[in-house]
């Protein structure tokens, strides 16, 4: 185990490796004319509203609203009412319904996409122009997820961009592709999770067919959704839900994986497959064996907050993460193979906040973490300050060593809102590049940073 270490540590700046002319990464930049952001009022940012006459009445507008939103949102519309009684009495009734929800549930009484953002590893993620990105396992495509509720996916033919949108597609809050298939991606938002097939020779910029839904109970807003490493199973979490389901989406079918006290914020299955972690919206968070006929599951508890990002290396033996509320990043390390036990976790570094030469300020609490797949580069975002720092990581035997890299900072004030690393880059060029880190800033530009 390395000693603790610090930001001050740092050095000024690091050299990266260029990009070759065939590289062909995408200029990724959006801008105000590109997006159509939802508006203020809630219901500007669906298909359906932007077909309903004008003439629609009071009644068929909740019904509507109820149906496709729920009673808290149809109730809301009620209150516009002219009547002064139907709006006085949808009043009470919404204060009621608010009232019996903070009663049923054991966390605090929050609308469930503030608890989105709260929980989200994208910093901002409410008013981020990009909300999440993610490449493909297998091959050279590369996910964006927008403000807009559009997902638009990027290959080596900058003339052809797959656009995905859906009036059911709303609030996307992570995504992921299906392994060892070439186009079928999984997208958690508001209202469940959608499956889109995207055809990988098709020169058209929409799919021929709809995205699949999948919903179940109150399993929404999804937050987080996690691919097994056959691309078999997919298992989702929701904010408000205390189930960890498990999808067999060629089925469309689902079954709960586990139930924990508090709804779930994050799940992840281990880059092996042997593992699965996910986190609930309290203190404590759980490592799983996997397949779930033969689950086995370890408890833990943060000494504050909730668990805020992790990472596993790629033989899940060591797992790094970080929580809501501390300032440090903590270490476990596997002590059994056969009941995947692993030992109590050690804090790795201080992000205790720092004051750079050229007067910036870096660290404080962390946003997300990302690992490289080959176990070197870790790159940390934080909460309020726009730097990415960047640590140089060196697993030996039961040891991990890690060191101060470099620092990564954006153009003028934009700051990282989300990240993550190309899994394959290796096993597509001979290249001196060990990791491709790709990074969506807040000004809606895209990064590729080449290590």
């Amino acid at each position: 185990m390395s000693h603790s270490l610090n930001l001050s540590n740092f050095p000024p700046n690091a050299d990266t490796i260029e990009f070759s002319a065939h590289d062909q990464y995408p200029d990724v930049v959006f801008t105000r004319e590109m997006l159509h952001p939802p508006g203020q009022s809630r219901r500007t940012d669906c298909t359906r509203d932007m077909m309903v006459p004008v003439t629609e009445s009071l009644p068929k507008r909740i019904m509507s609203i109820f149906m496709e939103l729920g009673i808290l949102e149809a109730l809301g519309e009620a209150t516009q009412s002219e009547s002064r009684l139907v709006s006085r009495a949808a009043s009470y009734l919404q204060l009621v319904c608010r009232r019996l929800k903070q009663y049923w549930q054991s966390y605090p009484c929050e609308l469930s996409m503030d608890l989105v953002a709260k929980y989200s590893q994208t910093r901002n993620w409410q008013k981020s122009t990009i909300r999440c990105i993610g490449w493909h396992p297998q091959c050279f495509k590369l996910a964006v997820a927008t403000i807009d509720d559009t997902v638009r996916i990027y290959t080596r033919n900058p003339g052809v961009t797959p656009i995905l949108r859906s009036s059911q597609q709303k609030a996307v809050t992570c995504l992921a592709w299906r392994p060892f298939a070439g186009g079928e991606l999984a997208i958690g938002c508001q209202t469940g999770v959608l499956i889109w097939s995207v055809d990988p020779m098709s020169q058209i910029t929409r799919p021929l067919s709809q995205a699949v839904h999948l919903q179940h109970g109150r399993h929404q807003p999804v937050t987080a959704v996690s691919w097994s490493h056959n691309g078999e199973l997919l298992v989702t979490a929701s904010i408000n839900d205390t189930d960890i389901l498990a999808w067999n989406v060629d089925q469309q079918r689902c079954v709960p994986m586990h139930r924990v006290k508090l709804p779930c914020a994050l799940v992840s299955y281990a880059p092996l497959g042997f593992s699965m972690i996910a986190s609930s919206v309290g203190r404590d968070f759980y490592i799983c064996s996997v397949p779930p006929e033969r689950a086995q599951r370890v408890t833990w508890s943060t000494s504050c907050g909730s668990l805020q990002s992790f990472a596993w290396s790629r033989d899940e033996k060591h797992l790094l993460f970080v929580t809501t509320d501390d300032i440090k990043l903590f270490y476990m390390r596997l002590s059994g193979v056969k009941n995947a036990s692993y030992e109590l976790a050690c804090p790795l570094v201080d992000f205790d906040q720092k004051v750079t030469e050229n007067g910036v300020t870096i660290g404080g609490k962390v946003q997300a973490i990302a690992w490289c797949p080959r176990d070197r580069f870790l790159a940390v975002t934080f909460k309020s300050t726009a730097a990415i720092a960047l640590f140089f990581t060196n697993i030996s035997g039961h040891k991990i060593n890690i060191d101060p890299y470099c620092l990564i900072f954006g153009s003028g004030v934009e700051y990282p809102a989300c990240l993550c690393y190309q899994e394959n880059y290796k096993q597509e060029y001979e290249s001196d590049a060990q990791a491709v880190l790709t990074i969506g800033w807040s000004s809606g530009r895209v990064e590729y940073y080449p290590l």
